[in-house]
């Protein structure tokens, strides 16, 4: 099974970094997106199995900041942040992980995310 990964990071640097680290992972294809102009309507038309975004970027443009009726439309996602504490209470799907972790623990966050979607949809 192929689990398609999109990573929206505004360090471009570091989302190269985990581009790569995650590319290693057998069974994960992983795509960067463009973070200018990043709106939730963009990923739409993508085929995305769990997004990864920058904790700055999905604060802003996250369901009820300023887009009325506005759906997140990948129902796997992960923030990643400096403080995961910050990050108690999240909606349905969406799970928070320290920036500075490595392949393992990024690996276990996707997979635990994909497993629960899998046990929903039976």
């Amino acid at each position: 099974m192929m689990i398609n990964i999109a990573v929206a990071e505004i360090n471009q640097t570091y989302g190269q970094g985990l581009k790569t680290m995650l590319e290693q992972v057998e069974g994960f294809k992983v795509v960067l997106l463009p973070v200018s102009g990043f709106r939730p309507v963009s990923l739409t038309n993508l085929n995305v199995d769990v997004l990864l975004v920058d904790e700055d970027l999905y604060q802003s443009v996250k369901p009820g900041n300023g887009e009325a009726g506005a759906v997140w439309p990948v129902t796997r996602t992960i923030v990643m942040t400096m403080d995961v504490d910050e990050f108690a209470t999240l909606p349905y799907g969406v799970d928070a992980i320290f920036k500075g972790s490595g392949k393992r623990k990024f690996s276990e966050k996707i997979l635990k995310l994909m497993m629960e979607q899998i046990k929903a949809n039976r």
